[in-house]
């Protein structure tokens, strides 16, 4: 498994190349390890704006590491084409507080299907505060997962991994604990106690206080296998 992990890292960087000439595109480095490939992408004072199928869209230019590609000039958001943005490494999107970055939900954050994947009983940073004091007695790992509604991986993960019937089962036999950031000053306290740089951020705390991130950008049973190795630490 070491191995084919290393394999995998060494060709990263050739591919990430590769597609980036198919599809005549840059590509922007954050700084929390996501990649993401874009049709055009150039920088506006203090933001990186892109090209995407929505429109022009820009992030603050301190999450971002390097740009490369093309010159980093405007493309003309007027023209007909279809465009494709696309995450090839890490967990998600960076994580900002900049009012600048838009965040429109993709459905109503109560939709039944994203609220039954989090937690029915352990929410926000008291129920955190509860699951931890239910370990001291128990000894079960503590699932921590940390969203927010206007994030389209996160509603991804929800929709297609957390409510997987083997996925829920585990978490309904542990402490799973599901945090907003955005709910308050607590929350955001603890999101960036964890060192959290992006949503989804998962993590898997043992007894004693190892915090192993878990990916999500995995298939529902890589991610359970994930799980259960990390809560065994």
């Amino acid at each position: 498994m070491r191995e084919l992990l290393r394999v995998r890292w060494v060709m990263f960087p050739v591919a990430l190349l590769m597609l980036a000439s198919l599809l005549q595109g840059d590509v922007i480095y954050f700084k929390n390890g996501s990649v993401l490939v874009v049709e055009k992408a150039w920088e506006e004072g203090e933001q990186v704006k892109y090209q995407s199928s929505s429109g022009v869209e820009s992030i603050p230019r301190a999450s971002v590491k390097r740009l490369q590609g093309h010159k980093a000039t405007p493309a003309d958001p007027s023209h007909n084409q279809t465009v494709h943005a696309e995450v090839i490494r890490g967990t998600g999107i960076p994580a900002v507080s900049s009012p600048q970055m838009p965040k429109v939900a993709l459905k109503p954050a109560a939709s039944d299907t994203r609220a039954a994947a989090r937690s029915a009983r352990y929410r926000d940073a008291a129920g955190y505060t509860e699951a931890v004091h239910e370990q001291e007695k128990t000894g079960k790992p503590v699932a921590l997962y940390f969203y927010v509604d206007w994030c389209k991986y996160c509603a991804r993960l929800e929709r297609e991994t957390l409510v997987h019937p083997e996925v829920k089962k585990y978490l309904e036999s542990i402490l799973y604990v599901s945090v907003n950031p955005e709910h308050g000053e607590e929350e955001e306290a603890l999101f960036r106690k964890f060192e959290g740089q992006g949503f989804p951020t998962f993590l898997m705390l043992t007894k004693s206080k190892v915090a192993t991130e878990v990916s999500t950008a995995v298939p529902a049973e890589s991610f359970l296998q994930e799980c259960k190795e990390a809560g065994q630490r």
